[in-house]
C-alpha cells in the first residue's frame, strides 16, 4: 500500500489472500459476526429504501453511524496493531454516508422529475428515480473513497483479469434470457408501446441498480474482507446483508412471499460476489443483477 499523506497517492488494491494461517477459525467467525452487526446497522436499521423501522430514513441516526466509524477508522489506523482494520472500518463509515447522503438530498428527485415534465406514476418516473438516486451513491463513494487515497480497481471499476470476458458474456447471455422470460410470462395482452416503454425503461432502472447495489453492497467492501475473512467469507457476508436489505420489502410484499424474496436475494448476491471475485471486476457481476432487476421491473408493470 502506498503512503497517503499526499493527496496524489493511490491506494493499490488488496491482494486476493486470506488472513493467513495463523488466523484462527474463531477469529475468522468473530469477525463475521461483527461484520455482520456492522452491517445491520447500516443496511437494515438505516436504510432509507422503505420505513420499516424508526432509523429507517432518519438523518440524525445515519449521521451517528457514519461518525462512529469515522472516527473507528481513525483510530484504528494510527494502531500499531489495529492498523490493518482502518480500511473496513473506513468502508462502513463509506456505506453509511451513502445513507445519509441519500436522507438529506433524496427528495429533491421529485422536483427534478417535475422539473422535466415526468408524469407521476409512470415507467420514466420510476426509472429515473433510480437514476438520480443511483447518481448520491456512485458520487458519494467514489468521492470519499478518493479521499482515503484509493483509485478506482480498489472498487473493482476496471476491466479485471483475463476471465473478465466469461464474466460479461455470462451476464449478457443472462440479460437476454430473463428479458425475453419476463415478456414471455407478462407481456401477453400488453400493447407493442407497452412493451417497448416497458423494456426501455427497465434497462434504465435496471442498470441504474444494479450499479448502485453492486458499488456500495460488494464494491467497496469485498476486497477488504477478503483479507480478513477470506474469499468464502466475504462472499457470504456481503450476500447476506444484502438479503438483508432486500428484507425490508416486508413493507410492501406479502409476508409469505418475503421469505422466498430474501432466499432470492441471498443467492443472487452468491452469484454475483463469486463473478466479482473471479473476474477480479464488477462489470459481470453488474450485468446477472441488472437481468434479475429487469425481470422483477417487467413483472411488477404486470401487475398494475
Amino acid at each position: 500500500m502506498t503512503d497517503t499523506s499526499s493527496g496524489a497517492a493511490q491506494v493499490k488494491p488488496e491482494p486476493m489472500q486470506e488472513i493467513g494461517p495463523s488466523a484462527s477459525l474463531a477469529v475468522r467467525t468473530g469477525l463475521f459476526v461483527l461484520f455482520l452487526a456492522c452491517a445491520l446497522l447500516i443496511l437494515l436499521l438505516g436504510a432509507n429504501y422503505y420505513k420499516l423501522f424508526p432509523t429507517n430514513g432518519n438523518w440524525i441516526y445515519a449521521a451517528g453511524v457514519a461518525a462512529v466509524f469515522l472516527i473507528t477508522a481513525l483510530l484504528l489506523r494510527r494502531s500499531a496493531g489495529l492498523a490493518r482494520y482502518w480500511q473496513i472500518a473506513y468502508a462502513f463509515f463509506v456505506a453509511a454516508m451513502v445513507n445519509l447522503v441519500s436522507d438529506l438530498l433524496a427528495g429533491y428527485n421529485t422536483r427534478i422529475l417535475h422539473w422535466l415534465g415526468v408524469t407521476s406514476g409512470t415507467n420514466a418516473e420510476y426509472a429515473l428515480a433510480k437514476v438520480y438516486d443511483t447518481f448520491l451513491v456512485v458520487i458519494t463513494i467514489l468521492i470519499l473513497s478518493r479521499l482515503a487515497g484509493a483509485d478506482l480497481s480498489a472498487l473493482f471499476i476496471k476491466k479485471g483479469n483475463h476471465n473478465w470476458k466469461w464474466g460479461a458474456g455470462v451476464g449478457s447471455l443472462l440479460l437476454v434470457n430473463f428479458l425475453t422470460s419476463a415478456l414471455i410470462f407478462f407481456g401477453a395482452g400488453r400493447s407493442p408501446e407497452k412493451i417497448v416503454s416497458a423494456i426501455l425503461w427497465g434497462l434504465v432502472f435496471s442498470f441504474s441498480n444494479s450499479l448502485l447495489e453492486e458499488l456500495w453492497l460488494r464494491g467497496v467492501f469485498l476486497r477488504k474482507l477478503v483479507p480478513l475473512i477470506g474469499a468464502a467469507g466475504a462472499v457470504i457476508l456481503t450476500s447476506t446483508w444484502f438479503a438483508a436489505l432486500h428484507f425490508l420489502s416486508v413493507a410492501f410484499l406479502p409476508a409469505v412471499v418475503v421469505p422466498i424474496f430474501v432466499i432470492n436475494t441471498f443467492t443472487l448476491g452468491l452469484a454475483c460476489g463469486i463473478l466479482m471475485l473471479k473476474t477480479d471486476s464488477i462489470w459481470g457481476a453488474f450485468l446477472v443483477h441488472a437481468a434479475a432487476d429487469l425481470f422483477l421491473f417487467i413483472a411488477t408493470l404486470a401487475v398494475r
